[in-house]
């Protein structure tokens, strides 16, 4: 990385990406505290790893697997007759994403 600095463009472009409202204040602050982050990433990165084996796992648990059986579930007759809005064997939810964002 080699101490790359980041522009305010890139952290308007990346406050966009983000879906965040970045008052023009604010602008160098984010711009030092991403370039203190992309510096940091510089440090750790030239620490020598080569003898250090992957970690697979953070503790010696291994995974316990149950049996996959199917097991009764919900009547959905029943299940759709306990929900506030319907239509036929749906059920009707508000709106979560908009379009034109």
């Amino acid at each position: 990385m080699a101490n790359k600095k980041i522009t305010i463009d890139e952290v308007k472009h990346i406050a966009k990406l983000s879906k965040l409202d970045i008052p023009n204040d604010k602008l160098n602050y984010y711009v030092s505290e991403l370039s203190q982050i992309l510096d940091y990433f510089d440090v750790i990165s030239k620490v020598d790893t080569s003898n250090v084996e992957p970690l697979i796992n953070v503790s010696d648990n291994i995974n316990i697997y149950r049996n996959d059986k199917s097991e009764a579930g919900i009547n959905k007759n029943e299940f759709i007759e306990n929900c506030p809005e319907t239509f036929g064997n749906y059920i009707k939810v508000p709106k979560v994403l908009d379009k034109d964002k």
